[in-house]
C-alpha cells in the first residue's frame, strides 16, 4: 500500500532542496573564484542545471549531487556527455545502489586525469581540498525528499575495501563417527571440512555452519577468519570483525583482522528424558551467531567488496552409536495373574563419540516396557476367549514377541560436501535385522453349544521381518522419507479347528467356514509423541473381531448354520520407548 505524504511536507522538502542548491551554488563560487568571473550572475543557473542532471542521472544524495556539481565546474557542463569522457559514463552507468561508490570513484579519476594533463588549469591538489571542504559542508544531508533524517551517517571518503576473506575451521569439535567397515561397526576419521572463501568471484554465504560441543564440553570447534585488504581508510579503525550471540559480543579491529580465531559452542543439549539412547536422531537447533566484517565499502577504481555479513549456526556436534540385541522366549503357557517365566535379557550399548553411556534405560525400556506390556497383551488375550459365549476349560500357550533380533544405528549432524557452506544435516545409518512381531500361539479351549459340544483350536502363526538398512549420508532425500521404511504394519490372521465331540443328543457341532479376525498393528520406529524431535520405537497391537462360521447337525432338526462371535475388536497393547 502507498501512503501518501501530506502537501505541506512536499512543499517544505522542495524549499529544502531549494535552498541547499543555493548553499551549493555560494559554495562553490566561493572555492573556483574564476568561473565567477566567467559565469556572472549565471553561476546559480548553472548549479540548478547540474544538480538537475545529477537527479537524472539517479544520483539522489545531496552529497553525490554536490559532488557531481563540483566537478560539472572543474571539467564544464554535462561532461559525462562529451567525447573524451566515456571513463565518467561507464561509472555513472553504474547500478544506483552504489551511488557513493560511483561519485567516490569518479572523483578518484578525475584527480588522475588531472594529474595527466600537463597544463590543467586546475591542480589535483586544489580538486581534492575543494571535495574535503565540499564534504565538511554538505556530506551530512540526506537525500531528495528526504534531506534532513534525524541521524544522519557520514558518509566514507577515502578507499576502504577487503581483497579477499577466509574462515575455515581451525579445530574440530568432532573428528570421527561411526561408519560399518570390515563387518562390524567402526570409528573412523572425518575429513575437514572445506573453508569459506569470499571475493569478487565468490560471495559471502548468507550461513555458515559448524558443529560444537555445548559450553563447557572439549573439544571445543574453533572458527578463524583471515581477511586481505584492498585499501584501508584507518588501520586502527577497519577492517573491523564483529561475532554476536549468547556469549555477548567480541570485536576486534585493524590488524588483528588478518587472522583471528575464536571458540564456538552448541546450545546445551538435555538429552531424552528417558535416558541415552532411546531417541534417535533428534533434529535439535543450532545455536545462532552473527558475523559481520566491516569496512567502508569504497575503492579508487573497481567494484567494492564491501562489508560482509553473515550468519554462523552451530550443531551439535556429538555422534552417537545404539546396538541393541534381543531374542524371542520359549513357548510357555499365559496364566491369569502371573508373571511369565525368565526370558533372555535384552542386551544394549549405547555410545557418543566413543564413550559408552549408561545403558540401563534403554534396558528397562525393553524389558519392563515392552516385554511386560507384551505379556498383559496375552492375559488380555485370554481373558477374551474366556468370554467367549459357550467356551470353557481354555488354555492358552506360545510365543509372542515384539522387536526381537538386532538393530545398530549411527546418528549425528554432519557438515555436506560444501563444508562450512550451508546448513548442517541429522546424518543417520542403521542396520535393522528383526522381527517387528513373532507369534506362535494356540489356544484350546471346550466350546458347548445348543447341547453340542467340540474340541475347539484357535491359532495365530506368523511373523513380520523389520529387515533393513537406513543410509542418509547427504541432505537430500530429507530424513522422514529415510526412517518411514522402519515403521510395519502386519497382519496375523487366526485360523482356528473344530472337533466334534459326542454328547447324549446326538447334535454335532462342525466348521462351515474359515475363522474371521487377526492379530494386527504397526511396529518399529515412528516420530516421537513424548515431546521434542527425533525418533522412537514403538509397538501397537489390536484383535480384528473374529467369528467362527458353524454348522449345528442335528439327527432330529437337520442342520442349522450360523455365526459365533469370538471377541469384538479390541486394544491389546500400545507401547513407545520415550
Amino acid at each position: 500500500m502507498t501512503v501518501s505524504r501530506p502537501p505541506d511536507t512536499e512543499a517544505r522538502e522542495a524549499a529544502a532542496w531549494a535552498a541547499f542548491v543555493q548553499q551549493l551554488a555560494e559554495h562553490l563560487v566561493a572555492q573556483w573564484p574564476a568561473m565567477q568571473e566567467r559565469l556572472g550572475d549565471k553561476h546559480l543557473t548553472f548549479v540548478e542545471l547540474a544538480a538537475q542532471q545529477a537527479l537524472k542521472l539517479g544520483l539522489s544524495r545531496a552529497a553525490s549531487v554536490a559532488r557531481f556539481a563540483n566537478l560539472s565546474f572543474v571539467w564544464g557542463p554535462s561532461f559525462h556527455e562529451r567525447a573524451g569522457f566515456e571513463w565518467a559514463q561507464g561509472l555513472l552507468a553504474a547500478p544506483r545502489e552504489r551511488e557513493w561508490a560511483t561519485l567516490h570513484q569518479l572523483m578518484r579519476r578525475s584527480l588522475q586525469e588531472l594529474e595527466r594533463l600537463p597544463e590543467a588549469r586546475i591542480q589535483p591538489q586544489a580538486l581534492q581540498a575543494a571535495d574535503e571542504r565540499l564534504m565538511a559542508r554538505f556530506g551530512a544531508l540526506g537525500v531528495w525528499g528526504a534531506l534532513h533524517p534525524p541521524e544522519p551517517v557520514p558518509l566514507p571518503l577515502h578507499a576502504c575495501d577487503v581483497e579477499a576473506v577466509e574462515i575455515r575451521l581451525l579445530e574440530a569439535a568432532v573428528g570421527e563417527h561411526y561408519q560399518w567397515q570390515a563387518g562390524q561397526w567402526q570409528r573412523v576419521p572425518l575429513a575437514s571440512p572445506a573453508p569459506v572463501r569470499v571475493d569478487a568471484a565468490n560471495p559471502m554465504p548468507g550461513l555458515v555452519g559448524v558443529l560444537a560441543h555445548p559450553p563447557g564440553v572439549r573439544p571445543q570447534a574453533r572458527v578463524q577468519l583471515r581477511s586481505r585488504s584492498h585499501a584501508v581508510c584507518q588501520g586502527d579503525v577497519h577492517p573491523a570483525l564483529n561475532f554476536g550471540g549468547t556469549h555477548g559480543l567480541w570485536r576486534w579491529a585493524g590488524h588483528e583482522t588478518r587472522a583471528v580465531s575464536w571458540p564456538v559452542s552448541s546450545l546445551a543439549q538435555p538429552g531424552p528424558t528417558a535416558g541415552p539412547g532411546t531417541a534417535i536422531a533428534e533434529e535439535t537447533s543450532p545455536d545462532i551467531f552473527k558475523l559481520e566484517l566491516q569496512v567502508c565499502g569504497l575503492r579508487d577504481e573497481g567494484d567494492a567488496l564491501g562489508a560482509q555479513r553473515s550468519l554462523l549456526w552451530a550443531w551439535p556436534a556429538a555422534q552417537w552409536f545404539c546396538d541393541i540385541e534381543r531374542q524371542a522366549p520359549a513357548a510357555q503357557p499365559v496364566v491369569a495373574a502371573q508373571a511369565p517365566a525368565l526370558r533372555p535379557a535384552t542386551r544394549c550399548r549405547v555410545e557418543c563419540d566413543g564413550v559408552g553411556q549408561d545403558a540401563q534405560p534403554l534396558r528397562r525400556g525393553f524389558e519392563q516396557g515392552l516385554d511386560a506390556a507384551t505379556w498383559a497383551a496375552q492375559q488380555q488375550l485370554l481373558k477374551l476367549l474366556g468370554a467367549i459365549e459357550g467356551c470353557s476349560q481354555v488354555r492358552l500357550e506360545g510365543v509372542l514377541a515384539l522387536l526381537v533380533g538386532r538393530a545398530a544405528l549411527t546418528w549425528g549432524w554432519c557438515q555436506g560436501p560444501s563444508g562450512l557452506d550451508g546448513r548442517a544435516f541429522m546424518r543417520v545409518l542403521g542396520a535393522l535385522e528383526m522381527q517387528a512381531c513373532q507369534a506362535d500361539l494356540q489356544a484350546e479351549a471346550e466350546l458347548a453349544l445348543d447341547g453340542a459340544r467340540a474340541r475347539l483350536v484357535l491359532r495365530c502363526v506368523g511373523s513380520a521381518a523389520l529387515q533393513l538398512q537406513l543410509r542418509r549420508e547427504a541432505a537430500e532425500p530429507p530424513l522422514l522419507p529415510t526412517m518411514l521404511p522402519a515403521r510395519l504394519s502386519l497382519r496375523l490372521p487366526f485360523t482356528a479347528e473344530l472337533t466334534p465331540m459326542a454328547t447324549d443328543t446326538g447334535s454335532l457341532l462342525q466348521m462351515a467356514g474359515p475363522c474371521t479376525g487377526a492379530l494386527v498393528g504397526e511396529v518399529g520406529l515412528r516420530p516421537r509423541t513424548a515431546g521434542g524431535s527425533g525418533w522412537e520405537w514403538f509397538a501397537q497391537l489390536r484383535l480384528e473381531a473374529a467369528a467362527l462360521k458353524l454348522a449345528l447337525v442335528d439327527p432330529v432338526l437337520g442342520q442349522r448354520h450360523f455365526t459365533h462371535a469370538l471377541w469384538a475388536a479390541a486394544p491389546l497393547l500400545d507401547w513407545s520407548l520415550s
